[in-house]
Formats: structure tokens, sequence, C-alpha cells
């Protein structure tokens, strides 16, 4: 869904394949294309950031060779350089309180585009949650990642040995068994869909940040509000709401809804109407942002080599023909034309 992610997502992914000798994994002829786009966004330290459906997929075929949740692995071996300006924020805070909030606040600044949910820091009861929605099971890893992370994160910037938390909470059901999970936590692992959270104890937030600078935090905050506010364009805001609406869309398909538009606004606790008028305040058509998630899904879907009529089921097509037509009037090509042409030359794509 055009989403780019940060370069040290990267420098992670290629730090754990170095570790583990997984270098073999780029001569697989079916991934061999995204390896050579990771390669050049790396060696170019390119700071556009990198498609995050390429990254997912190289997860999941690191995932095919690991005992682990990949997810896991990955968060094990990171380090605060790898999330960026976030990093440094979260370890100049005076605290684990100070350091979730401005996670929270600058959680987008992860993603060069636009965040995958938004991130929530909910304190209720003597406790506090690390929360956001989990809308897109495509993104399944990049979901278990980020969770990790944040708990790795605040493993690393506290003085003391961090108090595990109570509960996690998982928004889809992993691939491999959850005592993983608890054996990372060190706490209870669930499954609750629609949701991915981090349960810790009130008291956890008053550990002291080993690197606690306030006059460093602020100069970092103010970056950070400047690269936000500098993404803040009608474009930006734009993508914004068409990736909070693609996300209920994809849910709509996945719930066999077709009346899509009242499902969207029913899911934002708004009338048909005041959509309407919210997507016309930004220069947005309701049946072209459909389109769009449709033609970026199915073309997702053709390089997976899905067959025809489950793509056409997927996208809430009423048979394979009307997917087809669909397909053609976007792109002027079938799908099999389509998928003819990103189809890898095993002779041309092989690993040096």
């Amino acid at each position: 869904m055009s989403l780019k992610i940060i370069i040290g997502y990267l420098r992670l992914l290629e730090r754990v394949r170095r570790h583990y000798q997984l270098e073999h994994l780029a001569e697989c002829t079916e991934r061999a294309v995204d390896w050579q786009s990771f390669s050049k966004a790396l060696d170019g330290n390119d700071e556009q950031g990198f498609d995050i459906d390429t990254y997912v997929r190289l997860l999941r075929q690191m995932q095919t060779v690991l005992a682990r949740p990949v997810s896991l692995i990955l968060a094990e071996h990171a380090t605060l350089q790898d999330v960026g300006l976030m990093g440094y924020l979260a370890s100049t805070s005076l605290n684990l309180q100070q350091a979730l909030l401005l996670l929270e606040q600058y959680y987008s600044l992860i993603f060069k585009q636009t965040n995958v949910e938004q991130l929530k820091i909910i304190e209720h009861d003597q406790e506090i949650q690390v929360s956001w929605g989990a809308l897109w099971i495509d993104y399944r890893e990049v979901y278990e990642l980020n969770q990790a992370l944040i708990f790795k994160i605040a493993q690393i910037i506290v003085q003391e040995p961090l108090v595990p938390p109570t509960q996690v909470q998982l928004g889809f059901l992993p691939t491999l068994p959850l005592m993983h999970y608890s054996r990372f936590y060190h706490c209870a692992a669930a499954v609750v869909s629609g949701d991915y959270r981090i349960y810790f104890s009130e008291r956890v937030l008053k550990a002291r940040s080993f690197g606690a600078d306030q006059q460093l935090n602020q100069i970092l905050s103010n970056q950070a509000q400047q690269s936000l506010r500098a993404s803040d364009s009608l474009e930006y805001r734009q993508q914004q709401l068409k990736q909070r609406i693609w996300g209920l869309i994809a849910q709509a398909f996945r719930e066999k809804n077709e009346i899509l538009q009242a499902y969207v606004a029913q899911q934002m606790h708004i009338s048909e109407r005041t959509l309407q008028r919210h997507l016309k305040q930004h220069a947005l058509n309701f049946q072209e942002i459909v389109d769009e998630f449709r033609l970026q899904q199915s073309q997702l879907y053709l390089k997976q080599s899905r067959r025809l009529s489950e793509i056409a089921e997927l996208l809430g097509y009423a048979d394979q023909s009307a997917f087809g037509r669909a397909f053609k009037r976007w792109t002027g090509e079938t799908p099999k034309q389509f998928r003819e042409r990103h189809r890898v030359d095993p002779a041309t794509h092989t690993s040096k």
C-alpha cells in the first residue's frame, strides 16, 4: 500500500542475515529482485525509505529458515540507532513514562509516508497499555516487529533490569506457537483480534533512563516536530486518510461486506454524508480510493502467484471475469499479462 519504512530497519535485517549466515537467501530466484532492491537501498543509505511490502516478503523468506519468530530475532539484535530519531528521543528521556509518551507522539516518523497504525499509550487502573490497531494481516510481521522493538527499547534505556510486562496481546494469530512470545516478553501472550498491546505495571513508568538529558531531549523533540510539520502537506494528509480507509476496506472484504461506503462510515463512527464531505475537503473520491486499493492489492497478489479466482474473491468481485475487466481498465493489460511481465527470469536475476 505504498508504505515506506526507515533505513534503520534494513540495517537491522542485514545484521541478522549476516549473523545467521543467510546470505544465500538472495540466490532464490523468486526473491532475487527484492534482495536487489534491498541491497541498492542499503548501499545508497536511502533516506527516502524502503517499500514495506518488499520488506515483509524478505522477512517471510527468512522465517522459512529460522526456528523462532523472525520479528523477535530482529528485536533481539536491535539497537537504538535502528529506529532513528525515535531511539535517541527514548534514550534521553527522564524515565520510561516520558519515553513512551514521546514514542506515541512521534511513532509515525518510523514510516516515511504514513504509519501502519497510530500508536496509543493508555493509562488505566494502575496499568499502562501500549497499543495500536491491527487491520492489515499482510503486515503481521511488521506489527510483531514494532511491538518487540518497543519492548527492546524499554529494556535498553532503563538503568535497572526492566520489570516484565503483565501481558502481551497479538492482533493476529502468529505463524509460530505463542510460547515463543511468552519467552521473549517473560509474560503471558494471547491473541485478541484487532489490537496489538503490551501491558506494563504503572510502577514501571518511573524507571529512569540511563542517558537522561532533558536539554538534549528537547533539541531532539524540536527536530521531530520539524519532521512532522514537513510532512503535514495536503498530499500527506490525503495519504493518511486513504490509508485509514484502505484498512477498513480490507476489513470489509474479509467480512464479505459488499456495501463498502456504508461500512467504512460506520466503522469511522460518522454518517456517509459526513464521510463524503471529509473526502471532498481532502480532494478525494471514495470510488477512486477503492479502485486504488484494489489495483495495488491485485498487483501484490499477482506477484505472489495467487489464483485469479482467489484474487477476485479477496477483492470483492463477483467472479474472475469482473476482476479481469477492471484490471485491464486500470492498467491496459490483463492480469495474466501483468503476471508474465513481472515473472522473474532465472537467467537474468541470479546472485553474484
